[in-house]
């Protein structure tokens, strides 16, 4: 699973995840899928992590807290809001930073996801793919080249990305990794 943290905060510290204008719907349009709230983990040899997903109750958002405690118990906190949105049977988070603040990324993350009765699945969008169908205008964005990465924002209207994301979906989201549900004794 520390494969799972570590592409999650690289690729968004060095804005190699594609970022978007619009959601994939508005937050309003849907109810917030309740299927992903809770506690979700992944532990490994040299690190254990914790998912948790609620609501926040003024903006009734997602709120995203994701917490990792290397073996040396440094801890490391990231934070996002967002909402569910499905397509097709699809389901994913429109998700936007809050904490740490990321310079020049405004926009929303893509991640699928899939729950199962113990395990919560998700999958980070595939730059490689948004960024060739914008430069072959299949897709309205902009990709500024820099030394090591190329940052990616996609510029389409709400339709237009939505028949993106469903055509190009398994090479978009071609990895899903998995954590474990936490489930508390009950008291």
């Amino acid at each position: 699973m520390r494969y799972l943290l570590i592409i999650l905060l690289t690729v968004f510290l060095v804005a190699c995840v594609p970022s978007s204008d619009n959601p994939l719907t508005d937050p309003d349009k849907e109810q917030i899928d309740a299927s992903i709230l809770g506690t979700w983990y992944w532990t490994d040899n040299n690190e254990t992590g914790y998912i948790h997903i609620g609501l926040d109750e003024k903006s009734r958002l997602l709120r995203v807290i994701m917490l990792d405690s290397d073996k040396d118990g440094e801890l490391e906190v990231s934070e996002f809001s967002g909402h569910t949105s499905s397509l097709q049977g699809n389901y994913y988070l429109n998700l936007k930073w809050v904490r740490p603040a990321q310079d020049g990324i405004t926009g929303y993350m893509f991640v699928k996801y899939i729950v199962k009765p113990d395990s919560l699945g998700i999958a980070i969008m595939n730059s490689e793919v948004a960024e060739k169908a914008i430069k072959e205008k299949a897709l309205k964005g902009i990709v500024k080249k820099a030394k090591w990465f190329s940052s990616v924002r996609i510029t389409a209207g709400q339709k237009r990305l939505q028949e993106f994301i469903l055509r190009k979906d398994k090479e978009l989201f071609p990895e899903m990794k998995f954590m474990s549900r936490l489930t508390l004794p009950n008291k």
